[in-house]
């Protein structure tokens, strides 16, 4: 009897810890993200790939693509206009839910909270702009 309940325990153990496994797999990024940001900038008169966007509180939303992604690593672009685009590089920390990216004089940090959303900090500064934003990045589908 003790055996029998020995035998089960480890069973026991060993499915937590397949489930444990399975909850921390790296997620896929790869595909069409729209950034909605909630932010304030700074704008200089050489910032001429934001037209349309004046100095002062803002609300955009930007079309993200993760293109490709190696495990934790991942690559893309943010299309800020029709004709300007910013190439980004990105991680997923440790935890499979932390998010880093990075662009040109910008930084974002965030969580994957669910497949399809992640909630973020954008900074960047420049010499032409300096912008301070909360995201939410939802995938598009």
């Amino acid at each position: 009897m003790r055996r029998l309940i020995s035998v089960l325990a480890v069973f026991f153990l060993l499915a937590l810890s397949a489930i444990g496994v399975a909850e921390s797999e790296i997620p896929d990024l790869k595909g069409a993200w729209v950034i909605k940001a909630s932010g304030h900038m700074v704008l200089k008169p050489e910032a001429p790939h934001l037209p349309d966007v004046g100095p002062g509180f803002h609300e955009l939303e930007i079309p993200l693509v993760i293109e490709g992604q190696d495990g934790f690593r991942f690559f893309g672009y943010k299309q800020v206009t029709k004709k300007f685009r910013k190439e980004i590089s990105g991680v997923i920390g440790f935890d499979n839910k932390t998010i880093y990216m990075t662009e040109e004089n910008a930084i974002t940090m965030g969580t994957l909270v669910s497949p399809d959303r992640m909630e973020c900090v954008f900074l960047e500064s420049g010499k032409s702009l300096s912008i301070a934003s909360r995201e939410i990045i939802t995938r598009k589908k």
